[in-house]
């Protein structure tokens, strides 16, 4: 379910860029801190969002370094392990965990890779943040219920993994902040969370179709029959409209809202990001594949020139 909020690369500055990464970077350290290098493959971009996210409600004082990965030798600036990409570290574990459950219960099997993977990972996590595995456990279990009654409204369905992701944040980084600010970051999350569930049918046509599995998209707008394009053209306006209209109840939202640790690249997400990737959602003829954060060449060009004007200047 996880990657379909990030930013739109094409836009991104050199400085935003390594903002992005350092987070991510340094939620996949903090993850290997805690729990060893086999989990750190469950970071994910939508996490680093979410980090992002915390980082302008809790305003954390970050400490940066310089490291290499299994996944890149190359030096890259990343966040140290503190309190903070700790946090970040178990409540991935804790959705990722939460995740792998529901997808084996949806397959009918006993046991997955996935699961037996995240058990003692998971145990650790729990332990750290109870309350929060509380609310995973009763919107998943409340999420599975629609879903076995086979809810045809879209909000409906919607509505407890967007709360999920809403009752995290509140629990997680709202406690400090005055009750209009907690408001429009709660309803922030909430769209988001709204937003990755509808991307996350969309992807998922093709496999839920074939499987026979329920999808919110498919309950909603009955008639898929293999063909991607067949089915936007008929259904496509309504289906738009719903993500349209979540994409820029997010954008109301951030707009009452001030960000003073990384403007630029929340608004780039939230303002361009989602809607770049709805684009590809309902342009594709497949599942989309792995996302990717880059930073766009002639932004690189520009900064590696200006670099190098800066040494010859001393």
């Amino acid at each position: 379910m996880f990657g379909y909020v990030l930013p739109d690369c094409e836009k991104l500055s050199v400085r935003d860029y390594t903002l992005y990464r350092s987070l991510y970077c340094g939620i996949c350290m903090a993850t290997k801190a805690r729990y060893g290098n086999l989990p750190r493959f469950t970071v994910n971009y939508d996490i680093t969002t979410f980090a992002l996210l915390a980082l302008e409600a809790e305003e954390p004082k970050l400490e940066f370094g310089m490291c290499r990965c299994i996944g890149d030798p190359r030096k890259k600036p990343y966040v140290k392990v503190c309190a903070f990409t700790e946090r970040m570290a178990d409540l991935n574990i804790l959705l990722c965990a939460h995740k792998a459950k529901d997808d084996l219960i949806d397959s009918g099997k006993k046991t997955s890779l996935a699961m037996r993977l995240l058990k003692k990972p998971y145990e650790k996590a729990k332990a750290a943040l109870p309350e929060i595995d509380a609310v995973m456990e009763r919107r998943y279990a409340a999420l599975r219920e629609a879903e076995t009654a086979g809810e045809t409204s879209l909000d409906r369905a919607c509505d407890h993994f967007a709360s999920l992701l809403a009752d995290t944040f509140a629990l997680m980084c709202l406690g400090g902040r005055d009750e209009c600010y907690s408001a429009a970051m709660r309803k922030l999350c909430y769209n988001v969370g709204k937003f990755v569930y509808l991307a996350d049918a969309l992807d998922d046509l093709d496999e839920d179709y074939k499987a026979k599995r329920y999808n919110p998209v498919l309950a909603f707008a009955p008639g898929y029959m293999g063909d991607r394009r067949e089915y936007f053209a008929e259904h496509g306006d309504a289906l738009r409209f719903a993500v349209s209209s979540t994409i820029n109840r997010a954008i109301e939202s951030s707009n009452a809202l001030v960000f003073t640790q990384a403007n630029d690249l929340v608004r780039n997400i939230v303002y361009e990001g989602m809607r770049k990737k709805a684009e590809e959602l309902f342009s594709s003829e497949r599942k989309l594949g792995s996302p990717r954060v880059y930073i766009p060449k002639r932004t690189a060009k520009e900064f590696r020139k200006a670099m190098k004007a800066e040494k010859k200047g001393k």
